[in-house]
């Protein structure tokens, strides 16, 4: 079964909208698909950096100790 997409409502300045038309033409896009796919970017960047910033904190919550290059070759050469 499709998922029917759901209308939100969103205000911009006046300045925004006319850069957001300018570039959603330029790349050969609706304005709707030029916002959706900024949103969904922004959201994936959002949600890889939390997971990124969790899973260093796990890491370094572990006592795991870090090497440099030039220690490494110096051990392994």
């Amino acid at each position: 079964m499709p998922t029917l997409s759901k209308p939100i409502a969103v205000r911009f300045d006046e300045d925004l909208v006319q850069l957001i038309e300018e570039v959603s033409a330029g790349q050969h896009m609706t304005k709707t698909d030029f916002i959706r796919e900024a949103v969904l970017e922004k959201l994936e960047d959002m949600y890889d950096l939390a997971k990124a910033e969790k899973n260093y904190q796990e890491w370094s919550d572990s006592g795991k100790k870090t090497y440099s290059h030039e220690e490494m070759m110096k051990r392994y050469g």
